[in-house]
């Protein structure tokens, strides 16, 4: 069982500032003064919110380096990770939460923490337009599932970034057989590449990121 991370320690892995620690203080003071009323985040993960929700969330700045490329927070929920890489600096993020309440404390949580962000109360499929943009999923749906709802938008220019846990392999692996069968049936002329990264936050969980490629 991992140690419970410190703000100090997770500053350091983040290497960010200190104002910057303490805007994500703020935005864990609200989610934990939130989670009260609203179920947000799993109540255990509160034990260990810098590395269960900050660090996790963070260490998505290692795959963005310009942060004034647009990225879509998919299935946002409390803000995560989009709230954190605001804060970090990614001046971007549309964050897509389809629960009302939630999405109202998204906004609040960036109004507390004095960074910038769009929230859309919206499903994701319902987007018209994803093309040259960083999707981001975590805790969202497994990636076959983002394949069957998203695969008619998506574009050579589109990049998926997901945090899996220990199930990350065997869904690489379903989700090419289920967009070989997208591919089939709908004579998509791209196919997804994807690479694997271990996370900074839990040993057993992976950042998988996805990009395409043309191809017959």
């Amino acid at each position: 069982m991992n140690k419970r991370l410190k703000k100090e320690d997770c500053q350091k892995m983040l290497n960010v500032s200190r104002e910057t620690i303490e805007k994500l203080d703020n935005y864990l003071s609200s989610l934990k003064k939130w989670q009260r009323k609203l179920n947000l985040v799993g109540s255990s993960t509160l034990d260990d919110p810098w590395r269960r929700h900050i660090l996790d969330s963070g260490q998505i700045t290692k795959y963005i380096k310009n942060k004034n490329d647009p990225i879509i927070d998919v299935g946002s929920g409390a803000g995560l990770p989009g709230v954190v890489l605001s804060i970090m600096g990614h001046k971007n993020i549309l964050m897509v939460e389809s629960d009302f309440k939630k999405s109202v404390f998204i906004t609040e949580a960036l109004r507390i923490c004095d960074t910038k962000g769009k929230v859309l109360n919206e499903r994701i499929e319902k987007l018209e337009c994803i093309c040259g943009m960083t999707l981001i999923f975590r805790a969202f749906a497994p990636i076959e599932k983002v394949f069957n709802l998203l695969s008619d938008k998506i574009r050579t220019e589109t990049k998926l970034v997901f945090l899996k846990g220990k199930t990350a392999i065997e869904e690489i692996r379903k989700s090419k057989k289920t967009w070989s069968r997208l591919k089939k049936k709908n004579n998509y002329f791209i196919n997804p590449i994807f690479k694997i990264y271990s996370s900074l936050s839990d040993k057993n969980s992976k950042v998988v990121l996805c990009t395409f490629k043309k191809g017959a």
